[in-house]
């Protein structure tokens, strides 16, 4: 990791850390004191980042940025409903993987920072988009109705599994998503659905 890098992992993982400490959210932090605390100077840090806000975007883009970048890999290589299915429960584990510890702080912001939202709703289109693909090849015979409303519940699913993570720890986290995975499985191979 180049020194660049390192820096602005600093300064994320700090702001995080000061914000699960003071445990009173992001009230209380601001950059000047973040580099106060990493003996930084101020100026460093805004070449990084202009707010606190944008910390959290900078996390919530780094995760969607590596999902998405995995899914378009990997959905131009599927040939077989089976390698669609691997892909779609690969995607989970990853999703899930990739949370940091401080997913909690960071689901929290996405609800209520308008740059997070606006995020947040970009990648769930994105999501809907691609997953309605994927499932569209896994789970092939669906009438397009069926399809959509699958694909909605996908989504909404998914971003249930993503609050839960976030509040649960590493351990809980491997352990509900195999649940998650088989439970979403169910459900897409019913080809009629209601």
């Amino acid at each position: 990791m180049d020194k660049k890098t390192a820096n602005k992992v600093k300064i994320i993982n700090k702001t995080f850390e000061a914000i699960k400490k003071d445990n009173k959210g992001m009230s209380n932090i601001s950059l000047p004191r973040v580099a106060e605390e990493l003996s930084m100077p101020f100026e460093e840090l805004t070449s990084f980042f202009l707010t606190v806000e944008d910390i959290y975007l900078n996390e919530q883009q780094r995760i969607n940025n590596r999902l998405e970048t995995y899914l378009d890999s990997e959905f131009s290589k599927i040939k077989t409903a089976n390698e669609a299915k691997d892909l779609f429960e690969n995607t989970i584990r990853k999703f899930v993987d990739e949370l940091p510890d401080y997913a909690d702080v960071m689901w929290a912001a996405s609800l209520h920072i308008p740059k997070c939202l606006a995020e947040r709703n970009r990648a769930k289109a994105y999501y809907k988009k691609t997953f309605k693909k994927i499932i569209k090849k896994g789970w092939p015979g669906k009438i397009e109705s069926v399809l959509d409303r699958q694909t909605d519940l996908c989504v909404l699913s998914f971003y249930g599994l993503y609050e839960y993570c976030a509040r649960a720890n590493i351990k809980k986290r491997k352990d509900i998503v195999e649940d998650f995975i088989n439970m979403l499985n169910l459900h897409l191979q019913d080809r009629l659905f209601f």
